[in-house]
């Protein structure tokens, strides 16, 4: 993030919201960590689909990116703070927080598929079908990882766009479901309770009889 502060002589910015404490998750160095772990982890995926070597090593490693990555995003919401939810980059952010979360997610269901697998070789049906679900999941979510490659690009006017309105449009949409489901809720409990305040009142009270007509 850009500041208009002036530096003393050791460098420092007393006038820059961020304040590093252990680590300059704004400095050059970090960024480039993190493009080497982008790059890594993008080849490791390619080895992965076409199938180069042993399948163990680059599962792995792959899990070896995985935890790097999740570190790499704790240190920064550590280090920020609450500037990481409200600074100038807060879309990059979340959009970070999103990959991570999606390689995380991944990385355990292809534990569990394994653990589903072996337990299918005994015959077991369901096992196997539980199984080739999680790995239809997990394709899925492997391709979605390739969304961090965006950030490659960050320093780019068109891709900050297209970020800021993708992300603004998930957001929208996510508040939108929730309202709708806040709203189908109380319908739902508005329903119930008449239903079971009618239902109660009848077993007490008689409807009136409709008149006889000769």
């Amino acid at each position: 993030m850009a500041s208009s502060g002036k530096a003393d002589a050791s460098g420092v910015d007393y006038e820059a919201l961020y304040q590093p404490t252990c680590i300059n998750v704004e400095g050059n160095k970090w960024g480039n960590i993190g493009y080497a772990l982008i790059g890594f982890s993008t080849v490791i995926m390619v080895f992965q689909a076409v199938g180069v070597g042993p399948p163990w090593v680059w599962k792995r490693a792959d899990d070896v990116t995985t935890v790097l990555f999740t570190i790499e995003l704790l240190t920064r919401i550590f280090e920020k703070g609450y500037l990481f939810f409200t600074e100038a980059e807060k879309h990059w952010n979340f959009f970070d927080s999103l990959v991570v979360a999606i390689s995380v997610i991944s990385m355990c269901i292809a534990y569990k598929a394994a653990a589903d697998a072996a337990a299918s070789h005994g015959g077991h049906g369901a096992a196997n079908s539980a199984a080739m679900s999680k790995m239809k999941v997990l394709r899925t979510l492997r391709l979605l990882r390739l969304l961090r490659l965006f950030r490659v690009f960050k320093g780019i006017e068109k891709v900050n766009q297209f970020v800021d309105v993708a992300l603004n449009s998930v957001g929208a949409a996510f508040l939108g479901m929730i309202v709708v489901l806040a709203a189908a809720a109380v319908l739902a409990t508005t329903v119930v309770t008449v239903w079971t305040a009618g239902s109660a009142w009848l077993r007490v009270h008689h409807l009136p009889k409709p008149p006889e007509i000769d």
